[in-house]
Formats: C-alpha cells, sequence, structure tokens
C-alpha cells in the first residue's frame, strides 16, 4: 500500500484507497494507477485543502484512525521544498527505514504560561510579545518564546 504522509506540525497520513475513492470522485482523466509520485503527493494535498475539519480528524496520526505503523517503510518519493510541509510518499509493505526527525521551520514556537499549551505561528512579527493563548484563552506577554 502507498501512503502519503504530510508532515506540517501535525502529521497527516491519507491511505492508497482514500486517495483512490477520491480520485475517482475528482473523475480524473488519468487512470489512478497512473498518476507519477508528484501528481499523487499533489493529490493527497488537495484532498488535505478541501477537507473540513471532522473529515481531517480521520488523517491524524495518532488519532482514532490513524497508527504509526501507516507512515513506516520505504519512502518512495518525498517534496521538501517548503520549509512549513514535508511530504512522502511510504510503501507500507516495505520494510521500515530508520526514520530521521521531521523540522518544519520558519515557525515560532510560543508556549503559554499558564496552561503550558505550546503553538506554532508561520511569520511572526519578531517584535511582537502579547499572545493569546487559543487553548485556555488567557493573553499573556512573551518574553521567552524561542525561534523555531
Amino acid at each position: 500500500m502507498k501512503n502519503v504522509v504530510i508532515h506540517q506540525i501535525v502529521t497527516f497520513i491519507f491511505t492508497e484507497d482514500q486517495l483512490r475513492a477520491y480520485w475517482e470522485k475528482q473523475r480524473g482523466a488519468t487512470p489512478f494507477g497512473r498518476l507519477d509520485d508528484r501528481e499523487y503527493m499533489k493529490l493527497a494535498e488537495d484532498m488535505l485543502q478541501h477537507s473540513s475539519h471532522s473529515q481531517l480528524e480521520q488523517h491524524v496520526l495518532g488519532g482514532r484512525w490513524r497508527i504509526k505503523e501507516e507512515a513506516e517503510g520505504n519512502v518512495i518519493a518525498e517534496d521538501e521544498s517548503r520549509g512549513d510541509r514535508h511530504v512522502e510518499i511510504i510503501d507500507t509493505d516495505a520494510p521500515a527505514e530508520p526514520r530521521r526527525r521531521m523540522l518544519i521551520d520558519r515557525m515560532r514556537e510560543i508556549e503559554c504560561p499558564h496552561c503550558t499549551f505550546a503553538f506554532y505561528v508561520r511569520r511572526a512579527v519578531d517584535g511582537r510579545r502579547d499572545w493569546t493563548c487559543p487553548s485556555c484563552g488567557t493573553p499573556f506577554d512573551d518574553t521567552t518564546s524561542q525561534q523555531k
């Protein structure tokens, strides 16, 4: 099975069966089995972009449906062209390769001093220090956040 894994702070897994069903619903001109690696990854990103929050639940690694074994195997292709996203096609039928840690750059990690919830901001203004925690809703002045 060829699953597409998208690492973007949260890791999303789009299984081959899910991608096939999405392709057939889109009525693509090319047969699904003839998509090249670039088209296959683009299809998964399109599915990610057009999924509702409730639909995304079924793709989140560690959630109720996706397990880590679905993101392990032989890496067939990958796209590292963007700093905030890493996309790869993994053949889960092949033996797992040693994993390397995914680093998503151009993101700033900010930790709430009240509830310790960490959130990430893209293109954050360097001088900004006033934040509101998306988890507990408490405003705070951040003087110790780290650039990631």
